[in-house]
């Protein structure tokens, strides 16, 4: 694989006037959302970065250059992830995947000594199901390392606030303020023991300094950088304001986006409206806005998903709204009258039913705007059918399957999880699937996805048979979910999401055909070249 990256570098070096290239003896798969498709040859302009029909006029203009018989795969979509934020987690405090308590609170100790100027310690990643005993942290844990900074880390999902004492005393949380609060979680004695849920979050994130400009330049640089490195050419960023906004802009006019990117507006962002009144933006295809972000409801780990029935493993919890249904009604009608799709967060079975309710609803006309339910984790099986029905794209994420099944079941129960994380059910209805990772959550790495979701396994291949392993894609229908039917979501199919003449020439090189390895190697596809537009982004090896 090493010696076609060498070919296509110096050939294309060399010819610095061929403008077509013929990349010959490739085996190449691409789905066009009805059946899968191989290719053994590439015809694009280098120029226009467009694919080519292979008739004689074109291929007399071309450079042939030996693809040498090496995998070619349409590039990869992720449906729903966050780019700052995961540029940010780069920088700040990670603590994604550490497998207990004490691990996380060395890793924040080790920061904080690194940057002792800091006025916040300020992070993410952590996740309490991973450790022994499962159980939420406190505030006194964090005051090991001070008690005189303010320490806040939100939880892997985004859902849940983790504060020591300090941040705890700044944000004016105390037993009087938090009584009956109860996103607030409090401990016997009603003392607020440093977990917030949700909304409640905004009480600490409204006194955290604010994150300059220069420095979320670098993490969006940063992060693009790695997720060409992992052959996503097309990320559907699932909520950006007006910093990201404008900074995405400003890379698509001076062609330095090297990466297309679907924006949704985060509807409580600062200047939303103003956002939504400049209505629809298509920067050459390279910065697109035509969606809103909405949220229902939080998530399955933290009790915020929002369920018919109690929780069942807290008969005491049912979850609670981010945004109440009536908000969302009201918000719902203003996008659409504006021509914005909608694509709306929802975990829970009751979030699902309320939202899919919401896109149901005639003046929707979700035939045309593509609204889309956004993780569509837990749904009652009877609503499965609504999706195909009403015209709603079923946005999901195959690593939270893995990554939940340790505790789904648990908050559910034997008779939920029957519709939960029900790709295949969705398949069979005639649902649109379009997978995504929801990175920072889950790490960015598509490969991890199309595994997860052909398996439900995680990387020890376990459990045996996979977990619920009835749900499972088949790998045709995996690279359809993060390609076309992904493009398909972000109204973008007619330039992206397969490797047919007249699309944009989105492709990557990787080392293994997928389609005749074990299924449980999947995810240890590597990426040797990331092209967008008919331009190489990304060798591997090379800095």
């Amino acid at each position: 694989m090493r010696t076609l990256t060498i070919i296509l570098l110096l050939t294309l070096g060399f010819f610095v006037n061929a403008e077509v290239i013929n990349l010959y003896n490739i085996h190449g798969y691409s789905h066009d959302g009805k059946k899968l498709s191989q290719l053994d040859s590439l015809l694009f302009d280098t120029q226009t970065g467009q694919l080519l029909e292979k008739n004689t006029e074109n291929l007399s203009k071309a450079k042939a250059i030996d693809g040498q018989g090496k995998l070619i795969l349409p590039g990869l979509h992720d449906a729903h992830g966050h780019i700052l934020e995961y540029g940010l987690s780069q920088l700040l405090v990670n603590v994604q995947g550490l497998t207990s308590l004490q691990s996380s609170i060395k890793k924040v100790q080790q920061y904080n000594a690194t940057n002792p100027d800091y006025p916040w310690i300020i992070g993410r990643g952590w996740n309490q199901v991973l450790w022994q005993g499962k159980s939420f942290p406190s505030r006194y844990d964090l005051d090991q390392i001070s008690k005189d900074k303010p320490i806040w880390l939100e939880r892997v999902d985004g859902h849940a606030g983790w504060a020591n004492s300090k941040a705890l005393e700044i944000a004016g949380i105390n037993r009087e303020t938090a009584r009956n609060d109860d996103l607030i979680l409090k401990d016997s004695e009603g003392l607020p023991t440093g977990i917030l849920i949700d909304n409640a979050m905004q009480k600490v994130n409204q006194h955290i300094p604010s994150i300059s400009h220069d420095m979320k330049i670098k993490a969006i640089n940063l992060a693009i950088k790695n997720l060409n490195a992992v052959g996503l050419t097309f990320v559907h960023d699932a909520g950006i304001g007006e910093d990201s906004y404008d900074i995405f802009s400003e890379m698509a006019k001076k062609q330095k986006l090297p990466i297309r990117v679907y924006g949704m507006l985060a509807n409580g962002a600062q200047n939303y409206s103003e956002l939504l009144e400049k209505g629809h933006l298509n920067i050459e295809n390279h910065f697109i806005v035509r969606s809103v972000k909405l949220m229902i409801d939080g998530a399955l780990g933290s009790y915020g998903a929002i369920m018919h029935a109690p929780y069942s493993d807290d008969v005491e919890k049912h979850g609670a709204y981010v945004q109440t249904p009536d908000q969302i009604k009201a918000k719902l009608d203003v996008l659409v009258k504006a021509g914005f799709q909608a694509n709306v967060h929802a975990i829970g079975d009751r979030g699902n039913t309320e939202v899919i309710d919401l896109l149901s609803r005639t003046h929707m006309n979700s035939a045309k705007l593509r609204h889309r339910v956004e993780h569509a984790q837990v749904l009652r099986v009877s609503d499965i059918h609504r999706f195909k029905k009403h015209d709603l794209v079923a946005s999901i994420q195959p690593t939270h399957a893995t990554s939940d099944m340790n505790m789904a079941e648990d908050r559910v129960g034997l008779e939920r999880i029957k519709g939960a994380y029900a790709w295949q059910k969705l398949f069979d209805a005639g649902a649109v699937v379009a997978s995504g990772s929801d990175f920072p959550v889950e790490l960015i790495n598509p490969f991890h996805g199309l595994h997860a979701a052909v398996t439900r396994q995680n990387h020890q291949n376990l459990p045996a048979g996979g977990w619920y392993g009835n749900e499972a894609m088949s790998l045709e229908q995996a690279l359809q979910s993060f390609t076309i039917n992904a493009a398909f979501a972000a109204h973008a199919e007619t330039y992206s999401g397969s490797l047919e003449p007249g699309k944009l020439a989105d492709f990557i090189v990787v080392d293994q055909d997928l389609f005749k390895i074990k299924p449980q190697d999947i995810w240890k596809t590597q990426v040797l070249e990331t092209w967008v537009g008919g331009k190489q982004v990304y060798l591997k090896n090379q800095p």
